[in-house]
């Protein structure tokens, strides 16, 4: 427990800090925003291209790569029939809470995580970067609900597909990941140049992220958010189901699935970890942009982050208990 213990004092204490300067104004309020960019196309990009370049893709990791996918859109589906009263309601705030529901922070918060309680840990890191690159994909199956729902015209809809290919080619960690898993599957050694320059890229992404994580949420809570959400669209009920959901049910049912597939005790452990972190921001973003409960999404990801303070160790005690750590 003295790792995770450790793991979170040094996670929420970078994060303190960017709350601190944003709080005292010693960086410029645009600050957050370029640092998040930073770290979206550059750092985690890097850092990712770097870790699948060595990753082999044997029995294993397929395993867990089908294992994982399979949980994840399990719980999606189990939450979007919990939220629209067993398909009855299909409105955006239906998806919004959906995805608050089943997408964690797995990449500006998970991977920080998990490299500082499992330190040196190849096949811990390797898991952490295909967990966090896996939940893309119900990311994905959210924003093209969105917009079908916000299409008001058959044309809107046929180019879906095309919207939805173009994000997905357009996102600088896929990219990353599918480029250093070419290089891993040619065998060709890259340059020591490139190495290191991915390698120092990458090792900045993790403090960046908690950084500019810290003063995005003190934005937050300062209330310069969800000024155009109405007082319906929150609820408490829905922000208390969202929690107790994200931070124990989702990482509960993903261990079972994981242990049922098979996979080995550090894949179990740090698979379960990247399901239990606290909801992803982009969902407060994707609210904004479709304008559904912007406000309730935002205080999502607050809550849940707070309460990882407490839900991460419990975690931790489970894999324990289990025998997986």
């Amino acid at each position: 427990m003295n790792g995770i213990f450790s793991a979170l004092v040094t996670v929420f204490g970078i994060m303190l800090l960017g709350l601190f300067a944003e709080r005292r104004r010693i960086l410029a309020p645009t600050m957050a925003l370029c640092l998040n960019q930073f770290v979206y196309w550059i750092g985690l990009p890097a850092l990712i291209f770097t870790q699948m370049c060595s990753i082999p893709m044997t029995g294993e990791a397929s395993t867990f790569i089908w294992s994982f996918l399979a949980a994840s859109f399990v719980c999606y589906l189990l939450a979007y029939l919990f939220f629209s009263g067993f398909w009855r309601s299909h409105r955006p705030e239906t998806t919004i809470r959906t995805l608050a529901a089943v997408f964690p922070n797995a990449a500006f918060f998970g991977l920080p995580f998990i490299f500082m309680v499992f330190p040196d840990n190849e096949p811990a890191a390797t898991v952490g970067m295909l967990g966090a690159l896996l939940y893309t994909g119900v990311f994905l199956v959210a924003d093209g609900t969105l917009d079908i729902l916000a299409s008001s015209s058959g044309n809107d809809r046929r180019g879906l597909g095309k919207k939805l290919l173009g994000e997905v080619i357009h996102n600088p960690m896929i990219v990353a990941a599918v480029l250093g898993a070419c290089v891993g599957f040619s065998g060709l050694p890259l340059p020591k140049s490139i190495l290191n320059i991915t390698q120092m890229l990458g090792s900045t992404a993790s403090p960046c992220a908690l950084f500019g994580m810290g003063m995005v949420l003190s934005a937050q809570l300062s209330g310069s958010y969800g000024a155009g959400d109405n007082a319906e669209s929150f609820s408490k009920k829905n922000l208390t189901l969202i929690c107790v959901a994200k931070l124990l049910l989702q990482p509960l049912f993903t261990c079972l699935v994981l242990i049922l597939a098979g996979c080995s005790p550090i894949a179990v452990a740090v698979g379960t970890f990247t399901a239990g972190m606290p909801t992803g921001t982009m969902v407060y973003i994707l609210g904004e942009r479709y304008h559904a409960c912007p406000t309730e999404s935002s205080m999502t990801v607050i809550a849940s982050t707070i309460l990882s303070l407490v839900s991460l160790p419990l975690v931790m005690l489970a894999m324990q208990f289990a025998g997986l750590v």
